[in-house]
């Protein structure tokens, strides 16, 4: 696995607002569409060996 450099945000810290597609319909989806509710958002390659292990945890 590659290491790259990471601009991590201090835990605890609001995220900053982005928006990416939608994988189902395409559209655009904003982190401010979620605004007062809860969210977890996590990216990952779902082709990766430690995402494969842990993928049906996420689907619970």
């Amino acid at each position: 696995m590659a290491r790259t450099p990471s601009t991590m945000q201090e835990l605890g810290s609001p995220a900053p607002d982005f928006s990416l597609p939608e994988p189902l319909t395409g559209q655009q989806v904003s982190l401010a569409d979620f605004e007062g509710e809860p969210l977890l958002v996590v990216f990952m390659c779902n082709h990766c060996p430690y995402v494969l292990h842990i993928i049906d945890e996420f689907a619970a």
